[in-house]
């Protein structure tokens, strides 16, 4: 398994739990060449059975470094070199029956170092070919990948419309397989007392494109109908969580909780849970995953994977034609029926159990081996 870094967001995330639920009965190595441009919880969150393999660099700057010159010199391709290196030498040692790439990166990095090699290669996608056309019409920079994948493993039916456009080689195969998740303890909470205060959770990357201003807007208009203690409880750090510090004010019943390495006791402090992401590559966001792992109705945008994810534990929202981003109106009407209907909110929370059982790691974990099991009976039949 590879992936270039592991900075904070749901495919790092997603990438960490895959790779400890295939160790338990495969033998798996993490090539992760930039732990020194990682995130220390991620890279501590692999069970000690996974080989995790990385260049020798004391800090971020070193890969900086590192891809400038392959930018100014690309006909010495010193990123390339070295990939080719510790991968080559890393395949003449362990003898890789399968090589599985993450990010759209890493699949770059993977069929250049295996183009001539006979292994199979198999990508699992977070949502990279949602932006692959609209970056690249023609596609020319990814014909290389094209003419060298051997699958790709989707994490919702969604991602795999999205593949069938492009120009795959014979033989190409796809699967659609959900993220693993951690298995979390479902929360006994179902309703409220009067004394309680009605709380909506935002878990997210702190970047606009997630929906952290038009959930506070919602929440905003919300309030101004609603006559009931609320709160709304924003969990995440970026630039548009540094943004909203400056403009959300002390009275607001808003609170912002920034970065937490371990979120389920925050949303277990939740009552629902909301997503207004506008994010072009949505897949099939962990967040919701998290919040259902608890027991936690959603109200999210109808993106990538997401209405199949609420099919029966929460509610939709469209986005605004005019704005591109999640509706407000909508969204706050939606918060209000969570409020007020608690007939519907606990259906919601039942169906949000029931949906997370797609989840468990033994059953994605299974549902790879098979995926890529089929791969080495084709190659040895070949």
């Amino acid at each position: 398994m590879m992936i270039p870094s592991l900075q904070t967001g749901g495919a790092e995330w997603a990438f960490v739990r895959q790779a400890n639920a295939l160790c338990e009965q495969h033998e798996i190595t993490a090539y992760v060449p930039y732990a020194c441009d990682s995130a220390p919880a991620l890279m501590s969150a692999f069970k000690s059975q996974v080989r995790v393999v990385s260049l020798p660099l004391p800090h971020a700057f070193f890969h900086r470094v590192i891809y400038k010159l392959s930018l100014l010199f690309p006909k010495v391709a010193l990123e390339k070199r070295i990939h080719r290196a510790v991968l080559g030498l890393l395949h003449r040692l362990e003898k890789f029956q399968m090589v599985n790439p993450h990010l759209h990166s890493g699949t770059h990095i993977a069929c250049d170092v295996f183009a001539r090699a006979s292994v199979p290669v198999v990508e699992s996608d977070h949502g990279d070919y949602a932006l692959l056309k609209k970056e690249d019409p023609s596609l020319e920079r990814h014909r290389a990948v094209f003419a060298r994948l051997d699958g790709v493993v989707c994490p919702s039916q969604a991602n795999q419309q999205n593949l069938r456009e492009m120009p795959w080689k014979a033989g190409f195969r796809q699967s659609v397989i959900p993220y693993a998740a951690p298995v979390g303890q479902v929360s006994e909470k179902t309703g409220l007392t009067k004394d309680e205060v009605f709380t909506f959770g935002l878990l997210a990357r702190g970047v606009a494109e997630k929906g952290w201003a038009e959930a506070l807007a919602a929440f905003r208009l919300l309030r101004s109908q609603v006559k009931m203690p609320m709160k709304m409880l924003f969990i995440g750090e970026g630039s548009e969580i540094q943004r909203l510090r400056g403009e959300v004010k002390p009275d607001e019943g808003v609170e912002i909780a920034g970065y937490q390495a371990d979120t389920s006791e925050w949303i277990a402090k939740c009552d629902v849970g909301l997503l207004p992401s506008y994010f072009a590559a949505e897949s099939l966001p962990n967040a919701i995953i998290e919040f259902q792992a608890q027991g936690r109705p959603m109200i999210a945008t109808s993106v990538g994977g997401i209405p199949e994810m609420l099919e029966s534990s929460g509610m939709t929202v469209p986005i605004d034609a005019a704005t591109g981003r999640a509706d407000v109106q909508a969204l706050s009407a939606a918060m209000q029926r969570m409020v007020e209907d608690a007939a519907f909110r606990q259906s919601c929370a039942a169906g949000a159990r029931m949906s997370f059982g797609r989840y468990l790691p033994e059953k994605c974990c299974a549902a790879y081996t098979r995926f890529f099991e089929s791969f080495r009976v084709s190659s040895s039949e070949s």
